[in-house]
């Protein structure tokens, strides 16, 4: 069994997608169509994340309809996947409730957990994950690798000499070279090697 931590697939998002189909005037990924990145997103992650592993996904699941939410999970071969909701999973926000009532599946039952941050453990090591990067957070100064999502990498340089890592799927392709999930280890590897520059404990 391994971990897994990944963010912001945005599933069927046409203007994250691609130049050609993008809205924005830049901040959108290298796909002809929608279909190709959702293809893409589904391949990669089931390539690396198996059925009996861990995915801790940091939110911005899927865009648009539930349905799509729950066609990217049905298509997920993992098990397990905990949600750390994002900006663009309204349907567990509370006002959406009757929303929710009205829907033919629980968008709860997709996930194992659904939260608004989350503090795992690993042998010696700990994180502290939310979808938002976190100036500071529980035990920063102890050593608690913060991770987080929502910045499509562009945190990237912020995050070079502190204990914070964007885990997207963005972040992946610009330092692993492919749009993938982190393994813990990869996480952990990347952490250590920083030269840290301590934050202020109050």
């Amino acid at each position: 069994m391994n971990i897994w931590f990944t963010s912001d697939t945005h599933y069927s998002h046409s203007s994250i997608s691609g130049p050609e189909l993008s809205k924005w005037k830049s901040g959108y990924r290298t796909f002809k169509t929608v279909q190709e990145m959702n293809e893409c997103l589904i391949d990669t992650i089931n390539k690396y994340v198996k059925e009996d592993d861990i995915l801790y996904h940091l939110g911005d699941f899927s865009f648009g309809s539930p349905q799509k939410m729950y066609d990217f999970r049905k298509s997920l071969i993992c098990k397990t996947i905990h949600l750390i909701k994002g900006n663009h999973d309204e349907i567990f926000d509370e006002f959406h409730e009757e929303k929710r009532q009205r829907l033919s599946f629980d968008p709860y039952e997709l996930f194992a957990s659904v939260r608004d941050i989350m503090e795992v453990r690993h042998g010696k090591h700990k994180f502290f994950l939310s979808h938002y990067p976190h100036l500071s957070w529980h035990h920063a100064t102890k050593g608690v690798i913060m991770l987080h999502g929502h910045e499509h990498g562009g945190f990237n340089h912020l995050n070079k000499n502190v204990l914070r890592m964007d885990v997207g799927i963005d972040s992946a392709k610009m330092i692993l070279g492919e749009y993938r999930p982190f393994s813990i280890e990869e996480v952990i590897d990347i952490n250590t090697r920083k030269k840290i520059i301590p934050i202020k404990h109050h």
